[in-house]
């Protein structure tokens, strides 16, 4: 049925595709337009699920989603599968243009990404940590600058004589755009392994991510000055001093004057009361901006960094990056995936390209872990701790192909200069993070002498009995805050992580499934254990009220009453029962004594392992001490939430002399359907048991339950009807 379903829609499209040369015919004075609109409209659709799809491999492989994203760019993109002619596509998706890969739309559509992505990067940016360590972190983003910008300017002169059969001089386009390419790092790569490694606030940690932020800084500096050297045409030392005070001196005065009037800002943007809005405005003003700078003769991105840089200082970074959020996913594996398009993939392959790239890979990490290795020894650091620098200094990433766009874009490089900068960028980011991995696990000091901290941070953690308590005050915690005037940051979906800040306070909770845990400065402990002991008690209030409702026995009843007579159609259960999971015959005489000789069965049956079935018998017994399971009319329903149990997983069996089970009419039970849920994935179960009530609801259907004599009669019975 489904196959038929899918021919059909296809057959849909392919008819909706013919019929548009007939629509396109009838409205000649506006085709060319309409039909570059319609090809957009393709075009982001297959790349959203291109890139969806290249990400999600790369993240089963444990690799960095961009990387796939890359990937997927250049596998649809117009020097392969993209411009491969099918129906209602006589030049294939996506087309190779005349003076572009890829249409004047689509890659503003990546520009527009790149902005979002430097704004959020500057938003992104802690001013506080970024001061901490400013000495080491300006002198070994500097030097890691300077050496990285050398080895790619030099290797571009010696290598492109060698494998592109050109003799380029220093100044010339080609090698500036590879040395300023060599000069960013990826501070969100490695971010994530210190993150994951508890060392964001480590003193090699803080060092790498403010270096890598000077590092991306002056590598969009050192951008604006290639950029007007370049436009210029030839080389005079008096204009490129006067580019490089201009670029320079405009950084400094929009950085300074944006860190200055940051509360003004954010002052006049809380006036605007929705935070949706609020977010809108923001990256509305950093599009203005960004279109000053280009206007001014540098490039769009300082500008949105600096509004990002600006409003970072501010309590509404974190909401404006969550609210934001939605538009990331959107535009960013555009980017990624228009980055992938441009790479001519023949001469990308071609052995001199290759080798050019390979070459350029080694001495952009060597640049690297020298440039930004060495002056750490020089600040304190011992060798460990400088090679943890120089190795998380070394990942390329989103700065490196905005660089590589804008020169391509702008008819400043090759594009086999691109493919160059796009090999060195994918391999530095994918070699990285299991080098740095494996050297952040060394718990041995990084400093040669321990200095003292100029703030003291604190971990607090509250341990939880079980998941479901960890949930609940998680929302109650965060629900806390958020009355406080607090404001929060979900940092990733599977992570659990959020980032709550007001004023000079900043805070960090993780969600565990049995704890929560806050990382926060010494000051603010005091105001967190006093926030957490409210919410017990409001918890425990709220248990009080619960007790004394009178209503359960009406909701239990409720269960098996039918609507309109009518009765759902339930999902068939062979899925979730075994044959060898029933028993008409059950010998126990007590609710323990049922509950685990329907364990048993299932241990019989091989649903469940025998060394999990006293922890199965305890969180049965722990839900059937909240409220008991045995509903009405001889029915009980045992169930719980367990680690143990990895999908739904049923037992059925019949007492024929009944047993007391504490059910809603005080009746003995005679028919009991066991379920165990799994824990971290307990969404079927209610679906699933409001259908077997509704099964169970007809006194012909739990006759026809009770009249079974076989275990083979009763499955297949069960087996029809739940």
């Amino acid at each position: 049925m489904k196959k038929l379903h899918l021919i059909f829609l296809f057959t849909l499209f392919g008819l909706m595709v013919l019929c548009g040369p007939l629509h396109a015919a009838e409205t000649a004075g506006g085709t060319d337009l309409i039909n570059r609109t319609s090809l957009l409209v393709f075009q982001l659709s297959a790349i959203l699920f291109a890139a969806w799809l290249g990400g999600l491999c790369f993240n089963k492989w444990n690799l960095p989603t961009v990387l796939g994203e890359i990937l997927a760019g250049v596998v649809i993109g117009p020097y392969f599968l993209g411009k491969i002619p099918f129906l209602g596509f006589e030049q294939g998706l996506f087309p190779l243009q005349e003076t572009f890969p890829v249409s004047v739309e689509l890659y503003s559509i990546a520009t527009i990404a790149s902005i979002l992505l430097l704004f959020l990067s500057g938003l992104e940016t802690d001013i506080e940590s970024f001061l901490r360590f400013s000495l080491a972190s300006l002198f070994v983003g500097i030097f890691g600058v300077i050496v990285s910008f050398l080895a790619g300017d030099f290797l571009g002169v010696f290598l492109s004589d060698r494998f592109l059969g050109n003799h380029y001089g220093f100044f010339h386009p080609f090698p500036l755009f590879l040395g300023v390419i060599s000069t960013a790092t990826s501070v969100g790569i490695s971010a994530r392994i210190l993150s994951e490694k508890r060392k964001m606030n480590s003193p090699e940690g803080v060092t790498i991510l403010s270096a890598a932020v000077i590092d991306d800084i002056l590598g969009i500096i050192t951008l604006a000055i290639v950029l007007g050297m370049s436009k210029s045409g030839h080389v005079e030392w008096q204009r490129v001093s006067l580019i490089t005070l201009k670029a320079v001196g405009i950084w400094l005065v929009f950085t300074a004057l944006g860190l200055y009037y940051a509360n003004s800002i954010s002052h006049l943007l809380k006036k605007i009361k929705s935070p949706e809005m609020i977010s809108v405005i923001s990256f509305a003003l950093t599009l203005l901006l960004s279109g000053i700078f280009e206007k001014s003769g540098l490039a769009m991105i300082i500008g949105a960094y600096i509004m990002g840089l600006s409003l970072s200082k501010t309590d509404l970074s974190l909401m404006i990056l969550e609210r934001l959020e939605m538009m990331k996913k959107f535009f960013v594996p555009v980017f990624f995936c228009v980055m992938g398009m441009l790479i001519n993939l023949e001469k990308t392959l071609s052995p001199h390209i290759l080798a050019f790239g390979l070459i350029y890979v080694v001495f952009a990490m060597l640049s690297k872990l020298i440039g930004c290795g060495l002056p750490a020894l020089f600040l304190n650091f011992n060798f460990r701790g400088a090679t943890r620098i120089g190795i998380g200094m070394i990942p390329r990433g989103e700065v490196a192909l905005i660089v590589a766009g804008i020169g391509l874009s702008s008819g400043l490089i090759n594009d086999e200069i691109f493919s160059v900068a796009l090999i060195m960028t994918f391999l530095t980011t994918l070699i990285t993070p299991p080098i740095l991995d494996k050297l952040i696990d060394s718990p041995k000091p990084v400093l040669r002498k321990e200095t003292p901290a100029k703030r003291e941070l604190k971990t607090i953690r509250f341990a939880m009995p079980n998941p479901q308590t960890a949930e609940l005050l998680l929302s109650k915690v965060l629900a806390v805050f958020d009355s406080e005037g607090f404001f929060i940051h979900r940092v990733g979906l599977e992570k659990r992580m959020f980032n709550i800040r007001k004023n000079q306070s900043f805070i960090t909770l993780t969600h565990m499934p049995q704890a929560l845990i806050f990382d926060c400065l010494a000051q603010d402990a005091a105001f967190i254990h006093t926030l957490f002991y409210e919410v017990i008690a409001d918890v425990e209030q709220y248990m009080k009220h619960l007790q004394s409702l009178t209503e359960t026995e009406k909701i239990g009843r409720k269960i098996f009453e039918t609507e309109n007579g009518i009765q759902a159609q339930s999902p068939k259960g062979k899925n979730v029962l075994s044959p060898l999971a029933v028993e008409t015959n059950l010998k126990g005489r007590t609710k323990r004594e049922i509950l685990e000789e329907l364990v048993a069965l299932l241990v019989y049956a091989g649903q469940i392992k025998y060394s999990v079935k006293d922890q199965i018998l305890r969180d049965l017994w722990e839900r059937e001490a909240t409220m008991s399971t045995g509903m009405q009319d001889g029915i009980a329903l045992p169930h719980a939430k367990t680690k143990s149990v990895d999908q739904l997983t049923v037992a059925i069996g019949i007492s024929p002399a009944g047993v007391n089970f504490a059910s809603l009419d005080k009746l003995p039970s005679k028919i009991f359907i066991l379920t165990l849920i799994p824990q971290l994935n307990p969404q079927p179960y209610l679906q699933a048991m409001s259908e077997i009530s509704r099964f169970l609801i007809d006194q012909k259907n739990r006759d026809e339950i009770l009249n079974c004599k076989t275990k083979s009669g009763l499955f297949e019975l069960m087996s029809r009807h739940i």
